[in-house]
């Protein structure tokens, strides 16, 4: 089932990547330097980052199936690991637009076969992240994020919804991000149950915790100390640091039941920015 889930979400990712790789072949050499949601950020600088993370998984993804927990860009440490990051993302920008769009090209292309090729016997394996080791499994849902956030990032339009051809897939992805982000970020000493309801698409999962060890949960249960329900879109919003959770349920677009002081502490750690 698991070798299914995964398949289904490396097929997501081709299919985003031939669709973002299009929006980048529209752009005019203005729009290339037009301010996006991320700080900042101009166009070229997301799409340089977005290079660099493909770069990256590729390397990453490897290693891990051979068991080694290895930084990639031959990075010995967290420093030259963003240093090199800065300084190869500020080379891609400087690149005129059609030889930025191929080297995104390679990259993506290049993780693609990377992920058709994960046996199944290597996807509970782990691969290095600067966040926590992450299982391989998790990385195409991860990617998947990445190219219909900043395609949204790209739009600088937050009012707006994520792409919503994709959207069911990435809010399946979800239940695994929650645990990694919360064992990397959450309080050790917090004990709890939340359940998240999405609306289109609709889902429903728990996630319960003890003393910082979560697990998931895919049912409905009536015994949690809260339920978060809203859209799938502004649940993966909120969650990726996009959305702000007190602008959501002011507006009616996200509700809270229950303990809202332990869902809200869970919420904090989850939307943390990545």
């Amino acid at each position: 089932m698991m070798a299914d889930f995964f398949a289904r979400a490396v097929s997501w990712v081709e299919k985003e990547n031939h669709r973002f790789i299009g929006i980048l072949r529209g752009l005019s050499e203005q729009e290339w330097r037009a301010p996006t949601f991320c700080p900042n950020w101009c166009v070229a600088e997301v799409v340089a980052h977005m290079t660099l993370g493909a770069r990256f998984y590729a390397h990453v993804i490897p290693a891990g199936a051979a068991g080694r927990l290895e930084m990639p860009f031959g990075a010995e440490n967290l420093e030259s690991f963003w240093a090199h990051r800065k300084k190869v993302g500020d080379e891609l920008v400087a690149l005129p637009d059609d030889e930025r769009i191929d080297a995104f090209a390679v990259a993506v292309w290049r993780l693609q076969e990377i992920f058709e090729g994960v046996r199944s016997d290597d996807l509970d394996k782990k691969a290095w992240h600067w966040l926590a080791p992450c299982p391989i499994r998790t990385f195409p849902g991860q990617r998947l994020y990445e190219l219909i956030l900043h395609d949204w990032d790209i739009k600088n339009r937050p009012d707006g919804g994520l792409y919503s051809q994709a959207l069911p897939m990435a809010v399946e992805c979800l239940p695994e991000r929650f645990p990694i982000f919360f064992g990397a970020r959450g309080d050790r000493d917090f004990s709890g149950t939340i359940c998240f309801e999405t609306k289109e698409p609709g889902r429903i999962w728990a996630m319960r915790i003890q003393e910082g060890h979560s697990e998931i949960v895919y049912a409905d249960h009536g015994d949690c100390d809260a339920r978060v329900v809203c859209d799938g879109s502004d649940l993966v919003l909120l969650t990726t640091g996009r959305a702000s959770l007190e602008d959501k349920e002011r507006t009616g677009r996200l509700r809270i039941e229950g303990d809202k002081v332990k869902a809200a502490l869970v919420l904090d750690v989850l939307s943390r920015p990545f």
